[in-house]
């Protein structure tokens, strides 16, 4: 495959990450977080609101290198390990999705479920092919 579509790949990616990143934004309304955790100790409730913010910051620098420097993914060597790993990553998002989500949920939801598996999949369709196609 040539350097030159995956870098667009990569690109795209980008952008497909900094709407992951509004999309987290959007969740903190739509599943009422604070309502639902209005039960859980402070501390709970804390660490959930810093593993979300963590989250979304390691997707925006995520995005922002796919964005600004795509051919660092493609290099040899850290290259393709960072890339084969965020392969696996966002497969592995696609894998939850489908296993541990609330089936009632994902089917109120259908639209949402499968956009975001679609979303998935291009994801490590991406870092997989950056890893491992030369």
């Amino acid at each position: 495959m040539n350097a030159m579509y995956l870098e667009l790949g990569l690109r795209v990616a980008g952008l497909v990450l900094l709407g992951l990143v509004v999309a987290n934004f959007v969740a903190v309304r739509r599943w009422d977080y604070a309502g639902n955790l209005a039960g859980c100790s402070v501390i709970v409730r804390q660490v959930f609101y810093v593993h979300c913010a963590y989250i979304v910051a390691i997707i925006a620098a995520l995005a922002l290198l796919c964005l600004g420097w795509p051919h660092l993914f493609l290099q040899p060597g850290m290259g393709r390990v960072v890339s084969g790993f965020f392969a696996v990553f966002w497969a592995s998002r696609v894998v939850v999705q489908l296993t541990y989500y609330d089936r009632e949920t994902r089917r109120r939801d259908r639209f949402w479920d499968v956009f975001f598996f679609g979303v998935f999949g291009f994801l490590s369709a991406v870092f997989a092919a950056a890893a491992f196609f030369r």
